[in-house]
């Protein structure tokens, strides 16, 4: 009997799966003696995930909105940068292949924790910034782990998540000094004779877009938020985050496109909240106003609010409408629709429902059209009705 990963990973990961977890669960590179990976078997376990795009779109593009309305409704700041290098996060966690990889627990993307985040901030304050400790304490709470010490910071951070899907790449490490590393009495010196050590590890391709949160904990803290704002754009510009930012990894700079089209998609989607939001009422106001009329009462008093007939002349007298609402009059009477029906003729034609014939002038020519006479003629006909 084989155990459960293995089945697993012989059936490899499908389009719209959990990366993250079929990468940290399901590694089966191993060797044949059992006893670990060989360096082939991590790079091919690290490839297996690489080449193709990695996170479900929908499912990010549904996360930064939660985002932005959580940050909307505390006066938090909505955040993208891109990244300029490539990024490695998680490293020092454990896995298989020796080198961890930090994955978004339900999303199954790369991702920088919030923790990790504020750690970033608050290194680039206190050592570059010259922030000093009480507005470090304030902003990011104290470092003691002890209660009667314990204070909460003014800005919460949220974790980085990818703004879209993001391509994965195998990087590798050389380190050419191993036994002087791994020597804790400090007799080995770190010479050329030493065997180089590559290592395979994942890395997220430069270029991809990251949506980062800052929202103050209180509504006093909101200028708070705005100082970490600028220190989170500084840092990140020139520190980096993640793993080995030492050697250039990790740089991230504004992501002006992106915030530019997520702003474009929240008002799109904000007109179409406030469209929903007025269609109601009017269905409200409509159920309100036809209560206890017919249902073909409420369906032409439903087409004039919706069409505008009242106010727009031209959209009620056009071919064919009046002449649709008559033929279904005539088939079915209802005296209520027929009362409002009129009503609405009589708005935009005066007089005409009173004389379809009247005339005017020397040589006695008709008020209306021959149209309009048509109208009245068939109109009248009907039972009548009240408003």
């Amino acid at each position: 009997m084989r155990p459960l990963y293995q089945e697993a990973a012989e059936a490899r990961l499908e389009d719209g799966g959990n990366t993250g977890l079929w990468y940290d669960k399901f590694c089966d590179r191993w060797k044949d003696d059992f006893s670990g990976l060989g360096d082939e078997g991590k790079k091919s376990w690290i490839t297996e995930v690489t080449g193709n795009k990695c996170g479900d779109e929908r499912l990010l593009q549904r996360t930064k909105e939660r985002m932005a309305r959580l940050l909307e409704s505390a006066d938090g700041e909505l955040l993208f940068y891109k990244l300029e290098s490539d990024f490695v996060t998680g490293l020092g966690r454990q896995h298989p292949v020796e080198n961890g990889f930090a994955w978004h627990p339900t999303l199954g993307t790369p991702y920088l924790p919030g923790s990790s985040v504020k750690g970033v901030v608050r290194a680039w304050a206190a050592q570059w910034d010259g922030a000093d400790e009480a507005t470090l304490k304030r902003i990011f709470g104290s470092e003691s782990k002890k209660v009667e010490n314990f204070q909460a910071g003014s800005v919460v951070f949220l974790d980085a998540i990818p703004s879209a899907p993001v391509r994965l790449k195998a990087d590798i490490m050389t380190p050419h000094y191993g036994p002087y590393y791994q020597d804790d009495t400090g007799r080995t010196p770190p010479a050329d004779w030493h065997s180089p050590n590559p290592i395979p590890f994942l890395a997220v391709e430069a270029g991809a877009s990251f949506v980062f949160g800052v929202l103050p904990r209180c509504k006093e803290h909101v200028a708070d938020c705005q100082k970490v704002r600028a220190w989170l754009e500084e840092a990140l510009e020139w520190t980096g985050a993640g793993a080995k930012t030492a050697v250039g990894y990790g740089r991230f700079a504004q992501d002006v496109s992106a915030q530019q089209k997520f702003e474009k998609e929240e008002e799109a989607r904000l007109e179409e909240q406030r469209a929903r939001q007025e269609e109601e009422q009017r269905r409200q106001e409509i159920e309100a106003l036809t209560a206890g009329k017919s249902e073909l009462y409420r369906e032409l008093y439903e087409a004039s609010v919706k069409e505008n007939w009242r106010e727009d002349r031209e959209a009620f007298v056009r071919e064919g409408v009046i002449e649709g609402w008559l033929e279904r009059l005539e088939a079915d009477p209802q005296p209520d629709a027929t009362g409002y029906l009129r009503e609405l003729v009589e708005l935009h034609f005066k007089g005409l429902l009173q004389n379809p014939e009247a005339r005017k002038g020397k040589k006695q020519r008709p008020v209306y059209s021959q149209r309009q006479r048509n109208l009245a003629r068939r109109m009248l006909r009907l039972p009548e009705g009240t408003e």
